[in-house]
């Protein structure tokens, strides 16, 4: 049985009306986001455009501007109103929060 307790609590409720992503996963995003909250909060780069469109359990490398990295992290959610990026670390029951302003490069591992 598949653990979900750590991604459906932080999934907010959607907005009425859907507009096709431009990704290549053609999921439904918000479209308030695209004209208030993301225009505020310039979560316009390249890894924030990719972060929406990455499957909930997909495990990816992190790798943060200054250097850092994690690897291995699950992705558990987007928020595009504040740019906040969730992950889980192996054996950690506490979500990881990331600016995605702060990504340099993600890396999506193949298992």
């Amino acid at each position: 049985m598949e653990d979900r307790r750590y991604v459906t609590h932080m999934n907010w409720a959607p907005c009425k009306c859907q507009k096709p992503c431009n990704c290549h996963q053609k999921k439904q995003h918000e479209c308030k986001e695209e004209k208030g909250h993301r225009a505020m909060n310039h979560c316009r780069s390249c890894i924030c455009e990719q972060l929406k469109c990455l499957e909930v359990g997909a495990v990816v490398d992190v790798f943060l501007t200054g250097g850092l990295s994690f690897l291995g992290l699950t992705f558990v959610s987007f928020n595009a109103r504040n740019c906040c990026a969730y992950f889980l670390e192996a054996g950690s029951t506490t979500p990881l929060i990331i600016d995605c302003k702060k990504i340099d490069a993600i890396r999506i591992v193949r298992r």
